[in-house]
């Protein structure tokens, strides 16, 4: 496998293999996330389940997120190119997901999850005293973090271009924007 397969798998795989990799990932992140209390609210972004939030309300929140995200960049992908296919976007947004998994089990290692809790333990006590240990441990998963949903964003971009063949520098600063305007809007839908 090449360096190429790895950030631009559409070129490789035919859309019904992608597609069914894509269910499956979406799924598994689906699983994963609920497991540990966390449900997608944007692409490659969790919120804390509620309590009260029934598991149909979950479920359809986060197809609530994959539905319009998929609509936006269709539409913005036949806006480039009339000959974009539906399920040429889609797969793009569903591998994108693969890469959550790792983000979630990453989330969940005892030495970040107890970093993390004394960070937010010290910041609610409005204390100043942190444990320098946990801050370099949170400092190291944040740059992980970073660099695997840069990945996942790759991977995303890399597919939509291929679908779309999106060459005009306008179209990827306006795909970015895009992106990034849907992702920060869902979060605080």
């Amino acid at each position: 496998m090449s360096w190429k397969t790895i950030f631009n798998p559409f070129l490789k795989f035919d859309e019904k293999t992608l597609l069914i990799a894509g269910l499956v990932s979406i799924t598994a992140v689906f699983s994963f996330g609920y497991s540990v209390g966390l449900q997608t609210d944007s692409l490659f972004h969790f919120r804390s389940i509620d309590s009260e939030d029934s598991l149909l309300k979950i479920i359809l929140s986060t197809l609530v997120v994959y539905a319009i995200s998929i609509v936006i960049f269709f539409v913005y992908g036949k806006i480039i190119n009339k000959r974009t296919r539906f399920i040429d976007v889609v797969n793009p947004i569903f591998i994108s997901q693969f890469i959550v998994i790792l983000l979630l089990l990453i989330s969940e290692i005892p030495l970040i999850k107890n970093a993390q809790k004394q960070i937010m333990a010290s910041v609610e006590n409005q204390s100043y005293e942190i444990d320098t240990i946990s801050v370099v441990i949170i400092t190291i998963y944040s740059f992980i973090s970073l660099a695997i949903t840069a990945y996942g964003i790759a991977i995303l971009f890399n597919g939509f271009k291929t679908a779309t063949n999106m060459k005009d520098w306008r179209h990827i600063v306006i795909f970015a924007v895009l992106l990034l305007t849907t992702m920060l809007t869902m979060q605080l839908l």
